[in-house]
């Protein structure tokens, strides 16, 4: 049935690139012959998109090719996905982009797609990186300016769906003989609904809980920095990127408390949460380059502040003057500040290339939680205010070496990371809790073959270990009041969950492929939900262990001049065996499910400077701890148009179509039984304009890498 498979597999991929054979043209000049790099190229260790010399991509931003790499999902929401899963990394010339999520996007919308080299996709990141996270990096090489002057674009969109959201970003490039200076700036400013109910079950009572949220948002983001030329194979660089955010949430709404031989109990409330956050980062790099050998050293430094003063009002209707029940507040401030030394080398050794390098990085926070109750006065929570202080220490080395002989290709790596953490919480009367308290080393090893059986046809195999260290506020043992019957708590008593993957793979002309994943996943972190009272609180716990088996099957589909198309499907199998354990309650329960990614998309290259593009995914439900959620997707057209010689164009999108995006998440647990549902403002209409200026022959920044881009990713902006 396999070999079946494969054959009707390389048949659909030969008629699709028999029509236009795109992946193997080549140029003639004379007597000399060179060959185009194939627009993807799966490589032992990353698949890579080349964009130079790809005409598709003319007009379009960093985030619209992303539309087109093998495994990648850019939803309506503008959120990137891997593989189906979250979280990936995503960097720019090797270094962390320093935001996420839609200031990401705003990012990635002011770089120009003719400015970009070529994308490396990472599913199983070689020793080389950090060992942390396991969705994968998403790695943007910027093209190296070539002339000397001006260049840049600006672009600015308006997007309205039933509330109305702006958008713009720019760039700027300039460059003499041996100075370059570069930026990019994006903002936003918008304002959402969000439907969220909740309906529970515990014991006798229902809670039944309909709530709207209100978000109205702005922020801006930077990243700029200088390259000076020391000579030829010398370098040294500043990188400076800050960034602000501001959510402005009032959430409104209604809770009834209900059940048999109870008398019905309805409490309105209001929860107000001004949230603020600011982030800093600053690198110093240095750089040397040669035929044998190379050298980069990088020194960073990044500052993380938030607030939110928020403030929760409960009141019975039922009463006399509807009087208030109950007054929260919660007053949170973080600060966190991440130092970095990193080093990397190599060196061409053996016919072969050798890789080494280490890093030190060190991370210190403090964060206060100031809890108030009261109706006319606000008194202090002695039992929830708290002051926790963590700082934590990782030390790593790594060494690899890759060769290719015939048709073999492989590389083999090795990563030992050696973490040291320590935390201390203290409350209002003074008492301690040291936690969390330890250090542990681990070992990472990486392997990655690749066999090419023919000119079209090869075969690949890797191997990783991955480790996920809990996020920086989730260790804080804060309890944190959501509104009358929901919370928040940390837990310092998180492990790191570690991750074993093995991949199989079969590549059609180094751009089609068919790949057999298998993960294991033990300490597996969860937030759990657990009912306490009539009260459910969130805790984030080391809930069991998860596995994973995947079949992923990725095509580009150029079915002509005019069409070009990419084909993801990824059906998969998960299953979690789950400890429950915590306020009151203790068990184990075990889900398994089938579930299905899949995303196609479609663009079009029309007469008279016109393009189009008809793109969809799809989200198969799937269970996990003690979650199943229900299918998810979305449609996405859009038209653009190009005009003064293509610098300028403009381009009118409909998300999500048919308004199908939204969030429904059961719980079935012997305490508990919840059904969540969430909508939001998910179909628009989104019109932009872009326009590039000055020497179009310029391109970004010189390649260079970052030490702190694990650490920024665990740090939550929300």
């Amino acid at each position: 049935m396999y070999k079946s498979l494969l054959a009707i597999f390389t048949c659909v991929c030969s008629l699709a690139f028999a029509q236009t054979d795109t992946l193997y043209s080549k140029k003639t000049d004379s007597v000399t012959v060179t060959s185009k790099k194939p627009f993807i190229q799966t490589l032992a260790d990353k698949v890579v998109m080349n964009l130079e010399n790809r005409p598709s991509v003319a007009g379009n931003n960093a985030l619209e090719a992303l539309k087109q790499a093998p495994g990648v999902v850019v939803d309506a929401n503008e959120n990137i996905q891997m593989g189906g899963k979250n979280g990936v990394q995503v960097l720019l010339d090797g270094r962390p982009a320093g935001v996420g999520g839609s200031d990401l996007a705003q990012l990635l919308k002011s770089i120009e797609a003719d400015n970009v080299k070529e994308i490396e996709l990472i599913t199983n990141p070689s020793s080389r990186f950090d060992a942390a996270g396991n969705a994968g990096i998403i790695n943007i090489k910027l093209k190296k300016s070539m002339v000397r002057g001006w260049n840049g674009n600006a672009s600015a969109s308006w997007q309205q769906s039933i509330h109305a959201r702006q958008n713009a970003s720019a760039a700027l490039n300039y460059r003499n003989r041996k100075f370059n200076w570069f930026l990019n700036a994006g903002g936003n400013n918008g304002y959402q609904v969000t439907i969220a109910d909740n309906d529970r079950t515990a014991g006798a009572k229902q809670f039944t809980q309909r709530m709207l949220e209100g978000d109205a948002f702005h922020s801006y983001n930077i990243r700029t920095g200088i390259d000076y030329q020391l000579s030829k194979q010398k370098t040294i660089g500043m990188l400076w990127m800050p960034s602000s955010r501001y959510t402005g949430m009032d959430n409104r709404g209604f809770t009834l408390v209900s059940g048999k031989g109870l008398t019905d109990t309805l409490i309105d409330t209001r929860s107000v949460s001004p949230f603020t956050t600011k982030r800093n980062q600053l690198n110093l790099n240095y750089a040397y380059n040669s035929d044998q050998q190379t050298l980069n050293i990088d020194l960073d430094q990044s500052w993380f502040n938030a607030g939110v003063d928020n403030v929760v009002e409960n009141k019975f209707p039922q009463l006399p003057g509807n009087a208030v029940a109950q007054g929260i507040r919660n007053n949170t401030e973080v600060a966190i500040r991440i130092t970095s030394v990193r080093a990397d080398y190599s060196l061409k050794l053996g016919g072969g290339k050798l890789e080494a390098g280490a890093k030190w990085v060190q991370t210190a926070t403090n964060n206060q939680l100031s809890v108030y109750n009261g109706t006319t006065a606000w008194v202090a929570d002695t039992g929830k205010t708290n002051r926790f202080v963590f700082d934590e220490q990782i030390t790593a080395a790594y060494a690899s070496y890759a060769m290719q002989h015939k048709k073999w290709s492989w590389q083999l790596g090795l990563r030992a990371e050696h973490t040291s953490v320590y935390g201390v919480s203290t409350d209002l009367k003074g008492l301690q809790q040291r936690k969390p308290d330890t250090a542990y080393l681990n070992l990472f090893p990486t392997v990655f073959v690749k066999y090419q059986l023919a000119k079209d046809h090869a075969i690949t195999f890797n191997y990783g270990r991955r480790i996920d260290r809990p996020g920086y506020q989730d260790q804080n043992p804060f309890i944190y009041v959501l509104d009358a019957f929901n919370s928040e708590v940390g837990n310092p008593y998180l492990f790191p969950q570690m991750s074993n993957g093995a991949e199989l793979g079969y590549v059609y002309k180094e751009a089609a492929s068919i790949k057999l994943r298998y993960a294991f996943t033990s300490n597996y972190i969860e937030q759990l939900t657990y009912q306490s009272g009539n009260n459910t609180i969130l805790i984030p716990q080391n809930a069991g262990t998860r596995k994973t088996v995947n079949i992923n099957i990725s095509s580009p589909l150029p079915f002509n001049k005019w069409w070009e198309g990419y084909f993801y499907a990824e059906p998969f199998w998960q299953q979690y065996a789950t400890t429950l354990n915590g306020f009151g309650f203790s068990g184990q329960t075990k889900q398994q499910s089938w579930g299905f990614n899949g995303y196609l998309g479609n663009w079009f290259t029309l007469k008279n400077n016109w393009r189009a593009e008809i793109s969809a995914w799809f989200n198969y439900q799937n269970a996990t701890t003690i979650y199943r959620s229900q299918p998810l997707g979305s449609m996405n057209i859009g038209v653009q148009k190009s005009f003064m010689k293509k610098q300028a164009s403009v381009k009118l999108v409909v998300n999500d179509v048919f308004n199908t995006q939204r969030w429904l998440q059961r719980v079935e647990t012997d305490y508990l039984q919840m059904r969540t549902y969430r909508k939001w403002e998910s179909r628009n209409l989104t019109l932009s304009f872009s326009y590039r200026f000055g020497n179009n022959k310029i391109r970004a920044a010189r390649s260079r890498e970052t030490g702190a881009e694990d650490e920024l990713s665990r740090i939550k902006s929300k």
